[in-house]
């Protein structure tokens, strides 16, 4: 049995990255038009939207924790790699799986805290009282979602770091 995953499972991983990166672009989109439509009907004196600012509050949040996992798969997150560079391969695999091994442990406790805040509000049954009224619980699903699969990119990552020979 080979230790690599399955063609499928590497078809629907990449299926839920790219998910992951169109919804965060669309959010990205949606959320300027309308601020974009806010601002102009505020300044016409016409309140259409009273909880414009608060929808674009949470369409950022959204769109964060979601783009962020898509970003890790390609490689599109910030590097500051100018001294690692120069370093012997052996060294950069070594950090490298530091790295990873950082970026699991911070995301993990991530998704776990917000997985028990989840529970939590939800027990609790508490709700948000804005323009906008709505179970708490739900603020943390981006967040929870978007660090498990930073979560799950990361052991990815790690275990091609182990795969690669030096």
């Amino acid at each position: 049995m080979s230790d690599t995953p399955t063609p499928s499972a590497n078809r629907l991983y990449h299926l839920v990255m790219t998910s992951c990166g169109a919804i965060a672009a669309i959010t990205f989109g949606l959320m300027s038009v309308l601020v974009t439509a806010d601002v102009v009907l505020r300044n016409l004196n016409i309140d259409l939207i009273p909880a414009g600012v608060e929808i674009t509050e949470y369409m950022l949040m959204i769109a964060t924790f979601l783009a962020a996992p898509w970003l890790l798969y390609h490689n599109g997150h910030i590097r500051v790699d100018v001294i690692v560079n120069i370093l012997p391969k052996g060294t950069q695999r070594l950090l490298s799986v530091l790295c990873n091994l950082i970026g699991l442990f911070v995301c993990g406790v991530l998704a776990q805290q917000s997985l028990v805040v989840l529970l939590d509000t939800h027990q609790q049954g508490s709700l948000v009282f804005k323009e906008l009224i709505f179970p708490e619980w739900w603020l943390s699903i981006p967040l929870l979602a978007g660090a498990t699969l930073l979560s799950l990119e990361f052991i990815r990552r790690l275990f091609l770091d182990f795969r690669t020979k030096v």
